[in-house]
């Protein structure tokens, strides 16, 4: 039986600058400066891990990309690169991160790029108390980018441990309420969200209580934990290089007060369970249709996906990136609200 009462962290590992020698669109770009960044990466994470088990926690959850590549994920000139320190960093994140769940018995959940055969995945790894690795996530829903080089998942699994049912989203996933809504139905009760980009806090308190599942987030900046009722539990906020911890109620989290009217008429105290004996799939179909009537407001044109469009989208980014790496006001940024 899991344990009802457990305790979760969420680690807050700061954006750093990645140094030119490190960034294959630099004109000093080296491989060894590259490994060396990405082992700082992914120690610093470790580092976190550590102290968050030092601190007792059962389960603490790491960022997207722990090891920092996404710079050579994006980086067409030489495909080798990325593909290089793809199978080196995630053999040594799989060490390094295994020997910390190892040392303090805990579970630990982290992103890297992982090679599988000829394709490249975003792997989110849950580690094991002993650990060993028990479970895997592929990320599902790649940007545009991304897709240049890792293939996409195709299902959201769920995990069973001694703390309960747990999954994995990473970044981009959480924007789709479908995806925590699959890791729910699957079972979860606990939903990891390592991310590259910092959800808003009103996101992460849906996520919860959308899906009744305690819902753990962790980016560089604004890492938090929410429970089902949507309720924040734990907030790292601004701070650097951190880790926050909070006591879960497994058990108890989504039970609702005795004299609540909808306990009342339907018999059913748990918000999770009535959720789910309560659902009418027949009617959702919508959600599942590749077609649905909302796609009949814009026209056939899809993403930049075919070689030359890429090759096009490419070459902006890339002479954007030189501009940075010249000290220039970059063109282009992730803010979508300016204009």
């Amino acid at each position: 039986m899991p344990k009802d009462t457990v305790m979760l962290a969420t680690t807050q590992w700061s954006f750093r600058e990645t140094p030119p020698e490190a960034m294959p669109y630099s004109d000093v770009f080296s491989l060894e400066a590259a490994r060396a960044w990405s082992k700082d990466n992914v120690d610093g994470n470790a580092a976190l891990l550590l102290r968050a088990g030092e601190a007792g926690a059962d389960l603490a959850v790491a960022g997207e990309d722990i090891a920092s590549t996404s710079y050579a994920l994006t980086y067409l000139d030489d495909t080798s690169i990325f593909r290089t320190l793809t199978a080196e960093m995630s053999q040594y994140a799989r060490e390094t991160l295994g020997a910390v769940a190892r040392e303090r018995g805990m579970y630990l959940v982290a992103s890297f790029f992982e090679p599988e055969g000829d394709a490249i995945f975003n792997t989110a790894a849950l580690f094991g108390r002993s650990g060993e690795i028990v479970g895997r996530y592929h990320k599902v829903h790649l940007p545009v980018y991304e897709s240049w080089q890792v293939t996409p998942g195709d299902s959201f699994g769920a995990f069973e441990t001694d703390i309960g049912v747990i999954a994995m989203l990473i970044c981009y996933d959480d924007m789709w309420p479908e995806s925590s809504a699959a890791c729910a139905l699957n079972g979860a009760r606990i939903i990891c969200h390592p991310s590259a980009y910092s959800p808003p806090e009103y996101r992460v308190r849906c996520r919860a209580m959308d899906t009744q599942v305690f819902y753990i987030t962790s980016t560089h900046a604004g890492s938090r934990i929410a429970a089902p009722d949507s309720t924040i539990l734990a907030d790292a906020g601004d701070a650097r290089d951190t880790f926050v911890i909070a006591q879960a109620d497994i058990a108890g989290a989504s039970l609702a007060p005795v004299n609540y009217w909808e306990y009342l008429y339907s018999g059913i105290r748990d918000h999770r369970e009535r959720h789910l004996k309560l659902r009418r799939p027949d009617a959702y179909h919508p959600i599942v249709n590749p077609t649905p009537p909302a796609l009949r407001a814009y026209g056939p044109e899809g993403p930049a996906t075919s070689p030359e469009m890429i090759r096009e989208v490419y070459e902006k980014q890339k002479e954007d990136y030189r501009r940075g790496l010249r000290g220039e006001k970059q063109l282009y940024t992730w803010k979508w609200s300016q204009r």
